[in-house]
């Protein structure tokens, strides 16, 4: 049963996935899967994750798409 209005997915972008996780919870929105990515070059990534997408499968879970806040330079030797 749900309990409430459905979470608007745009107000989870650029949440910590934490809080993204709490705002669906207490919405009684099932969490689907929380997915990290990762850029297609190695680079250091830093800080707390962030939801970059969000997505309302068929089952009506909401899956998360991750990635950590903050690019570190690499330094020069």
């Amino acid at each position: 049963m749900r309990g409430g209005a459905a979470v608007d997915l745009n107000d989870l972008i650029g949440l910590d996935a934490g809080e993204a996780r709490r705002r669906l919870e207490a919405a009684a929105e099932r969490v689907g899967v929380i997915v990290e990515t990762t850029p297609p070059r190695p680079v250091v990534l830093e800080g707390s994750l962030r939801v970059v997408r969000a997505r309302r499968g068929r089952d009506g879970q909401v899956d998360l798409v991750v990635t950590r806040e903050r690019y570190v330079p690499p330094v020069s030797p």
